[in-house]
């Protein structure tokens, strides 16, 4: 039978795929130890349970308004309005099945067949298969063998009068990287002065260590959110750990809201009613769950990084953020798939190859898991490798 070629031509999400094969061989009662996962252990918030329980206690769970619940959007202009000072209107946001879904409501609603969308390396494994599936052509911006961070006049050139888009995850996934304020505020510049939309994808933006912040950018422009060129995409999966509630957002202008509130109306109707009320119980609670995940995370990294010092070749970008840090491994072996499976294979290790993410030769390595399982994961790779 016939299949399209674009789904012929889209990737599998290599992080999914990865997850479902660390379940399958635990499943089967191998000792395997998931390096490569996306999901913080804590579990949800009491208020996200709580608000969760009184919906379902109504026994009346229907449609809601296709981009979003009022209570949660309140909840949500009330978080922006804190942690980046600026107070979205109703109309400016549109809540959506997981912080994915956003972003693809955005390409959707600015992306023509053919028009480009500009982003940087490494980048989150769906960015260039999500650009197709809106048609459009991914441009991918590597940095110099050994960074991290691509020079902004090497950025700026790739952005042309065919571009629709700029994409930045900052904190990072992979790399952990927190992007500097001033290469944030370039880019605000350039994108306002070329017309074309910057979407940073916020979704780490509160798991920042060390005292840091991630930069704002929507501090760095003088324009009124409806004539801004800033998309702001984040969501309750990472902070909260709610990552199987599928609940993200996007703050925008009300002429892109409302575009991406067509499409999503047509793929989805709307977000989970029960889903959005958990996210609003969650936002809503006065407690020190985000905090106490940073912390976690922090030392988490602490220790991630300690014992992969013990390894003889592997070089090392301390994560400023997120959970995740990406080794470049390339000392061993260059190619990362080769290098992931050889892990997967002699020490039962699931790690990502740095290839999925635009740089070979790195692999990233998770550590929002049990700190056991960093320990034991990196004291088998270093067997492997080292001997």
């Amino acid at each position: 039978m016939h299949l399209s070629r674009l789904a012929m031509s889209v990737g599998q999400s290599a992080t999914l795929k990865l997850n479902e094969l660390a379940n399958s061989l635990k499943a089967e009662g191998k000792p395997v130890i998931h390096l490569g996962g996306g999901e913080p252990e804590e579990k949800i918030p009491q208020g996200a349970y709580d608000a969760a329980v009184k919906k379902l206690a109504t026994r009346y769970v229907r449609y809601t308004a296709t981009g979003g619940i009022p209570e949660l959007k309140k909840e949500i202009a009330a978080y922006t309005e804190k942690n980046y000072g600026l107070k979205p209107a109703a109309k400016n946001i549109v809540v959506s099945g997981g912080a994915k879904q956003a972003i693809y409501n955005f390409l959707m609603a600015v992306v023509d067949p053919g028009s480009e969308v500009v982003f940087p390396a490494p980048y989150w494994v769906s960015y260039p298969e999500m650009v197709k599936l809106a048609y459009g052509t991914p441009v991918i911006v590597r940095p110099e063998p050994g960074k991290l961070l691509p020079d902004m006049q090497d950025l700026d050139r790739y952005i042309g009068s065919n571009t629709r888009a700029v994409m930045l995850n900052s904190p990072n996934n992979p790399s952990g990287m927190v992007y500097p304020e001033s290469f944030v505020r370039e880019l605000v510049e350039i994108c306002e002065y070329r017309g074309v939309y910057l979407m940073m994808d916020d979704i780490y933006n509160r798991l920042v260590f060390d005292g840091a912040a991630a930069p704002n950018a929507f501090s760095m422009s003088k324009r009124p959110l409806d004539e801004s060129i800033i998309v702001s995409i984040n969501g309750v999966s990472k902070t909260y750990s709610m990552t199987g509630f599928r609940i993200g957002w996007s703050v925008a202008g009300e002429a892109v809201s409302r575009a991406m509130v067509k499409i999503q109306a047509q793929v989805t109707s709307c977000p989970s009613a029960l889903s959005q009320a958990a996210a609003a119980g969650a936002l809503a609670e006065q407690g020190t769950f985000v905090d106490d995940l940073r912390a976690q995370l922090e030392k988490k990294r602490d220790l991630l990084m300690g014992e992969l010092k013990k390894l003889k070749k592997v070089k090392l970008h301390l994560p400023q953020g997120t959970f995740y840090s990406f080794p470049d491994f390339s000392s061993y072996e260059p190619d990362s798939e080769k290098l992931s499976k050889l892990l997967l294979d002699k020490a039962m290790v699931v790690t990502v190859p740095g290839r999925e993410f635009g740089l070979d030769g790195h692999l990233r390595i998770s550590y929002c898991g049990p700190e056991r399982d960093i320990i034991e994961g990196v004291s088998r790779i270093k067997k492997v490798l080292d001997g």
